[in-house]
């Protein structure tokens, strides 16, 4: 018999026996696994989902689960499908709102315009065409099923797979109620009690990973931490995202939405084998998205202080928290505080290891002299000339330079400083604005106005920080490249095209902002 101190600790029990059951007893868990991998050649053969399903099966029912159809389903068609999605209702059905159920389906999914979401079959079909979409599972169907059980459900969706032969819109989960409904609204508390994971963000593919793998990342993921000691829903799915980040170097980011009803908010799922004691597969308490926000006022600079850095900065500094990052905000630093700064960085980025990022921005006053070298100017007396220039201010290479020998697979430097400096210089040798400047290592440099240009209002609002704050909040995942076309054209607009960002990348992965996804 199985201990007590050994049970799955699962929270939110209703407080009435479900009539027909027994008081007393373990709490029902049910289980659905699939896995489609023989899919056609036209359609985009996989190699993963079937050795993904055992892996989950095997790590559920390490924590008490039972599959409804004894084994995982694989490579099935509609019909086995939408039967074994039956069973999985009339089991939960059966055992009332004591039960919590667990769904993995592994596979292709595609969206399809106007229609929403729909898991694919395994189907004798040259291709995905009109017959195979009218043969495949609707999500907003399996959703639909799944709130006739009392009890809460976890849903986990590992589809979009980055190898299914269609355009890559149409690859990845997307519209309809099944997924970004979900995201914008609840609905009404008693229609849903569930938690959904999708192995990667909204509009993108997962990797199926390599044949040699045995596993896609997210699989991998998730069926390690089921063979740990049991947490809440949440915290597990928020450890496999952060694992799923770090082995596939942010590229693939699992997207977790709690529907859970307040009664069933704190269910948890974990081994059986394993105490609370246990020790856990590490989770790396380096954040991943590290970024560093310097805001330099000049207060003591009579006329030429700038009274709205700090502003620009707290709104960048809480879009970059808002998007995951952990962020150090750093007000009027002198050169000591900008290098000090500048080292934290490093060292944050050193600890995170290569899948970390890294965005560092300034807001102040620049200066480049003789068209070459750039200079940050640190918080304080202003230089006079170009030695005081050279001598107290940070020079935006050596900086650069500085961040590329971290392990780091990118960094961004954002300079927010195209304000007028000629005024309290005693020497001519500064030029306007800042110079072209090309990094050949893994770093985004980004202007605020483009080379030898100032802004018209140097001391009033950044209208850069107002619009890259604004758009890295997107509800999508968004690249670097993508963000600063859409703040170039922002800024030009807002400014009547008096200031034009620059920006030059030599980076080769994706780097991806988005939104924080906030629970119902």
């Amino acid at each position: 018999m199985i201990s007590r101190r050994h049970m799955l600790l699962l929270g939110g029990a209703a407080a009435m026996p479900w009539p027909g059951r027994a008081q007393g007893g373990p709490k029902p868990r049910h289980a659905l696994i699939i896995g489609n991998a023989a899919y056609s050649e036209g359609i985009g053969t996989l190699a993963n989902p079937v050795r993904d399903a055992h892996l989950v099966a095997e790590g559920i029912i390490e924590c008490g689960f039972s599959l409804v159809t004894g084994d995982i389903v694989k490579d099935a068609g509609r019909s086995k499908m939408m039967s074994a999605f039956r069973a999985y209702v009339d089991a939960m059905q059966a055992s009332g709102p004591e039960a919590t159920g667990f769904v993995y389906y592994s596979g292709h999914g595609a969206a399809r315009e106007g229609e929403g979401n729909f898991l694919i079959p395994v189907e004798d079909a040259a291709l995905l065409d009109e017959a195979l979409w009218d043969d495949s599972v609707s999500l907003d169907w399996v959703m639909d099923r799944m709130l006739d059980c009392p009890g809460p459900s976890v849903l986990s969706i590992d589809a979009c797979r980055n190898v299914l032969k269609l355009p890559e819109a149409a690859r990845a989960l997307g519209g309809g109620e099944s997924f970004r409904g979900l995201r914008r609204s609840a609905g009404n508390a008693d229609e849903r009690n569930m938690f959904i994971s999708y192995a990667t963000w909204e509009g993108e593919t997962a990797s199926d990973g390599r044949a040699d793998d045995n596993n896609g990342p997210y699989a991998r993921a998730l069926g390690t931490r089921l063979l740990e000691p049991a947490v809440t829903v949440r915290d597990m799915f928020e450890n496999v995202r952060l694992d799923v980040l770090e082995m596939t170097l942010q590229r693939q980011e699992p997207m977790n939405l709690s529907r859970l009803q307040r009664r069933s908010s704190d269910i948890k799922i974990g081994s059986w084998s394993r105490g609370p004691g246990s020790p856990m597969s590490p989770v790396s308490q380096n954040p991943l998205r590290v970024a560093l926000v310097f805001s330099n006022d000049y207060a003591e600079s009579g006329d030429y202080a700038l009274p709205n850095t700090h502003a620009d900065g707290m709104k960048v500094a809480g879009a970059l928290s808002e998007s995951g990052y952990k962020v150090y905000h750093v007000r009027n630093a002198d050169l000591e505080g900008f290098q000090n700064g500048l080292t934290m960085m490093q060292n944050a980025l050193n600890a995170a290891g290569p899948a970390s990022v890294g965005v560092v921005y300034f807001a102040g006053y620049g200066a480049s002299l003789f068209g070459e070298d750039n200079y940050l100017i640190p918080n304080g007396p202003l230089p006079r000339n170009e030695n005081e220039v050279i001598e107290r201010g940070a020079k935006l290479q050596d900086a650069v330079e500085f961040l590329e020998f971290s392990k780091a697979q990118a960094v961004i430097l954002m300079v927010d400083c195209g304000r007028k400096y000629d005024s309290p210089m005693e020497t001519k040798g500064l030029e306007p604005g800042f110079a072209d400047y090309t990094s050949d290592a893994n770093v985004v440099i980004a202007y605020a106005d483009e080379p030898g240009t100032t802004r018209p209002d140097g001391a009033g609002p950044s209208v850069f920080a107002d619009a890259f704050a604004s758009r890295i909040q997107s509800p999508d995942r968004i690249d670097i490249n993508k963000v600063m076309l859409q703040v170039s054209g922002d800024v030009i607009a807002s400014t009547g095209n008096q200031q034009q960002p620059w920006f030059q990348t030599s980076v080769r992965l994706p780097i991806f902002f988005r939104a924080d996804v906030e629970d119902a």
